[in-house]
């Protein structure tokens, strides 16, 4: 589940990075003049987890019918290499799921130890190949406590100010960014908020929203490199549901520090723009990365 978490998060960034890039006075011209093929990239490793959920698919033309062409890129050769003994693992495309796992057993991502993903692809009649590098972080990510098991919602303290949840984690010795996903577990329409303070929703709303309004995330940076404690606040803005939430709070390896802090700075005071920082070699775009986490459940209550 936690892989799922990150997931759907990186998925949200990864589409917003990948609007069409254009030129000239903040002016984004939409059209096909400088389309070229790529294989894009999403996929993470967790240390002694399967490796599974790496999506491989490619970038279309504005105008081009996807119900026609589709993005998957099943016949992909996809392979993952373990860079400390050279072995190299074929990934399999998952037919229900639509993405690329492992079948095997002999493969444990560990931490600390650095692993290459490589695709080969054709697409529109071109062979094109990508591939990416990411070092998994080197200890595992412990969160020390929280400071409320639960809070009535928007609940105050006797001098009239608002309490919010607060994670408390030690942190991970060269990472200064830090990822929290949230799941609202008994999400639906019946435990909605709609007495919140932020925005109005009816049922009908609700109903349609529900599966974005489930998840919600955030992120820090520029904290300590070194050990020590942080923590990341978890405002009521995130929170939408009565009852059980399920906060991760991850630490990502390189690749997905630098795309989460590139993926929205794409365009250049004179209105040029540019890609996010993406650490993908040749004809390939996204996300290759990995990541250390730790779960801990709060409660919302009425």
């Amino acid at each position: 589940m936690k892989r799922k978490h990150i997931c759907y998060n990186t998925a949200i960034l990864f589409l917003t990075a990948l609007m069409i890039l254009g030129c000239g006075e903040g002016i984004v011209e939409v059209d096909d003049s400088q389309y070229q093929p790529k294989i894009a990239i999403e996929g993470f490793l967790f240390p002694h987890q399967p490796v599974e959920r790496i999506y491989i698919t490619r970038n279309f033309r504005v105008d081009q019918n996807l119900r026609q062409t589709g993005i998957l890129l099943p016949n992909a050769n996809v392979t993952l290499t373990d860079l400390q003994s050279g072995e190299v693992y074929p990934l399999t495309f998952d037919q229900d799921e639509y993405f690329f796992r492992y079948t095997g057993s002999d493969l444990l991502i560990e931490y600390g130890h650095s692993y290459r993903l490589d695709v080969q692809a054709t697409i529109e009649g071109s062979a094109l190949q990508a591939g990416a590098v990411t070092t998994v972080p080197e200890a595992p990510l412990a969160i020390t406590g929280v400071n409320y098991e639960s809070l009535s919602y928007y609940q105050r303290d006797g001098d009239g100010n608002v309490l919010n949840f607060d994670v408390e984690f030690e942190r991970v010795n060269g990472i200064d960014v830090y990822l929290a996903t949230l799941i609202a577990r008994d999400a639906a329409v019946e435990t909605f908020i709609y007495d919140n303070s932020f925005e109005e929703y009816d049922e009908a709303d609700v109903r349609d929203d529900l599966d974005d309004l489930r998840y919600e995330w955030d992120w820090i940076q520029n904290t300590p490199p070194g050990p020590g404690k942080s923590d990341i606040p978890i405002f009521w803005y995130h929170l939408w549901f009565y009852g059980d939430y399920e906060i991760v709070i991850y630490a990502p390896d390189r690749n997905y520090q630098d795309f989460l802090r590139t993926y929205d700075e794409v365009q250049e005071i004179d209105g040029n723009f540019h890609e996010p920082v993406f650490h993908i070699e040749g004809d390939g775009i996204g996300v290759f990365g990995s990541a250390v986490s730790d779960t801990v459940h709060v409660r919302v209550l009425p």
